[in-house]
């Protein structure tokens, strides 16, 4: 397993998707800190950056599920998994290795984003702007870690039973894709708002009358309602909003990660030890 890792991490340095990835995310960082240096001196309204440095949330899927399809594609075209497997590695050190070089990469491009975020905004508003309260960075560092985790889980999974690098990146992409619209669907529909204002404007005056509460009928009740609560919490694109938007302050969406990391993991390096490999 060492050996695996020590050859990963010496190809990880010349792997230019991961050095692609980290400068797209430095910049984002960059970025973030310039537009609230400008809101501040347009408006006079200050920042809190502590928040923003989690706002990498909605992007670290689709960038990880990029670099997996890639780097472990490349691996299956180029004959080195069949080669580590000749040379006596064993098959779920192969699975667990490759797991962890996904989960290592995605985790320098978070790092180059806050990092980017960090200093930039320090020089421009001053350290003060990231100030933030313990528990939301408990939460939100825990939650993130866990969150990159299932998806580097599921894109190994993919990635080490699909053997053609085409096809593994396509479907990896797409998933993150879904993964992502999916939450958005999940979060919209349960923030209808359970009744409707109704306002009446009398003719020919400026007056505006307001109504009863009229029922919305979109609103979701009983058990559909929890449904979609329990897919608020559990699907990893839901999650991926709530982190960057700094909603992700509750025990279920950690624990559902860890169990999706878990379960991706455990069934993947099991269909791996029995996958035929050409």
């Amino acid at each position: 397993m060492n050996r695996l890792l020590s050859a990963g991490f010496a190809r990880l340095k010349k792997e230019k998707t991961l050095w692609i990835s980290m400068i797209f995310m430095a910049l984002f960082g960059i970025l973030l800190a310039a537009s609230a240096y400008k809101t501040y001196h347009k408006y006079g309204l200050e920042s809190s950056l502590g928040r923003s440095l989690f706002a990498y949330g909605h992007l670290i899927g689709i960038l990880a599920s990029v670099f997996s399809g890639l780097f472990l594609g490349t691996e299956y075209s180029d004959g080195t998994i069949r080669n580590k497997l000749i040379a006596g590695h064993k098959r779920l050190s192969v699975y667990l290795s490759g797991l962890f070089l996904n989960l290592s990469a995605s985790i320098l491009m978070i790092l180059s984003f806050q990092l980017a975020l960090f200093v930039t905004g320090t020089l421009l508003l001053g350290i003060g702007v990231f100030s933030v309260d313990a528990d939301f960075l408990l939460f939100h560092l825990a939650g993130g870690f866990l969150l990159t985790a299932a998806y580097c889980a599921i894109f190994t999974f993919i990635s080490m039973l699909v053997q053609k690098r085409a096809v593994a990146s396509v479907v990896a992409i797409l998933t993150s894709f879904l993964l992502l619209f999916a939450g958005a669907i999940v979060m919209s529909r349960l923030a209808e708002p359970e009744y409707w204002e109704n306002y009446n404007i009398t003719a020919g005056t400026e007056e505006v009358v307001k109504t009863e509460l009229e029922p919305n009928p979109h609103y979701l009740r009983g058990t559909e309602r929890k449904v979609y609560e329990f897919l608020f919490d559990f699907l990893p694109g839901s999650q991926s909003l709530r982190l960057s938007e700094g909603g992700l302050l509750q025990w279920p969406p950690l624990l559902y990660s860890l169990l999706l990391t878990i379960f991706f993991t455990c069934v993947g390096s099991l269909l791996f030890k029995r996958k035929n490999l050409n």
